[in-house]
């Protein structure tokens, strides 16, 4: 039985949807592939225990049928971090075999997905480079591709980090401008060091996006109108703040968009009702008039009602909109077809199985 680590050296790479995909893409190939997190950084609170999110939505997923506990057994919180750092004693590498050894008991490969850091989890001995030689499993790194010559520091820290754990690296979110740097330069190099890349995954601007009802529920949320559109994706947002003839013009500069401006603004509510607007953000808690209220539901955009200022709700959005993550079925269909079309998955199993 082999183990794979999905890591990476920075948040929102990919990880997760990797993970997932090459989970289904074994199962597709005849294998019995177990999944796990062993240290998360999301935490969510199920049945009174805490759970990685991602961890999670994988799980179900990939319908496990297994305790939440074990797939996410070890999550980091600050509470935790403080209590080690007072010289309470922990548990945590004893915590991550004995869910592996449940977890993966008559599997062919077990996929794991790192935290969102390869250094997380240093302080209590489950960094990834530790979770690795612990449980023996290669460490697959994701990189988020912006800049080839950096990421190429990058690949070679890890190679020089994880020694004979290391199999490889996917790029990710690959500019078209970086391709042929990329391809011609960079490959060859690592080629060379003996250092595999399986693939790149180009950039997707839908992969950045959130769904409307995403949106809403991060945000606290009254949904006014327009309940049917709630699995629309945003991919960008843009601010209300002016006069209505500035707005229209402002407003028609980017599609598949959320509006965030003040609910007491019936001209800039308007003005973005009448470009493409995937969804509509009111501020300060104000109840839209009727004729905004009307021209929404007849445009089936919806109206988001939210008790907070508009400052406040550009940050929030900020914080969620732009990261790669595939908690929505359509990003995540679209992440396993890439992943598909432009990584060697085939040779990632070689090395597996």
């Amino acid at each position: 039985m082999k183990s794979v680590l999905v890591a990476s050296t920075e948040i929102y790479t990919g990880k997760t949807g990797i993970s997932l995909t090459l989970a289904l893409a074994g199962r597709r190939r005849g294998l019995k592939v177990g999944y796990m997190k062993p240290v998360g950084n999301l935490p969510v609170r199920l049945d009174g225990a805490d759970i990685d999110k991602d961890a999670l939505f994988v799980a179900k997923k990939l319908d496990l049928g297994v305790a939440p506990e074990l797939i996410s057994p070890v999550v980091l919180k600050s509470r935790r971090t403080k209590s080690f750092l007072k010289g309470r004693e922990f548990d945590e590498p004893d915590k991550i075999v004995s869910a592996y050894k449940k977890l993966s008991k008559d599997k062919d490969l077990m996929v794991m997905e790192g935290s969102a850091h390869i250094n997380d989890g240093r302080l209590f001995n489950v960094s990834a480079r530790q979770i690795a030689e612990l449980l023996d499993a290669k460490v697959l790194l994701i990189m988020k591709l912006d800049n080839p010559y950096e990421a190429a520091d990058d690949i070679l820290m890890a190679r020089d980090r994880f020694g004979d754990n290391f199999m490889g690296a996917i790029c990710n979110w690959v500019p078209r401008s970086r391709r042929r740097d990329l391809i011609d330069y960079i490959y060859p190099y690592l080629k060379e060091e003996g250092i595999k890349i399986f693939g790149f995954i180009p950039r997707e601007s839908s992969l950045m996006s959130v769904s409307v009802g995403e949106l809403a529920k991060a945000l606290n949320g009254n949904i006014l109108c327009g309940e049917e559109q709630l699995g629309e994706m945003v991919e960008s947002f843009m601010v209300g703040a002016m006069g209505q003839e500035q707005a229209l013009r402002f407003f028609q500069q980017q599609s598949k968009k959320a509006v965030i401006t003040g609910g007491d603004r019936a001209d800039v509510q308007l003005a973005a009702l009448e470009t493409p607007t995937k969804a509509l953000i009111l501020t300060g808690n104000y109840t839209p008039s009727v004729t905004v209220l009307g021209v929404a539901e007849s445009k089936k955009v919806p109206l988001i009602l939210v008790d907070m200022d508009t400052m406040a709700a550009v940050d929030k959005t900020e914080a969620i909109i732009g990261k790669v993550r595939v908690h929505e079925d359509k990003k995540l269909e679209l992440m396993q077809s890439l992943v598909e079309e432009y990584v060697d998955i085939d040779s990632i199993f070689r090395e597996l199985v």
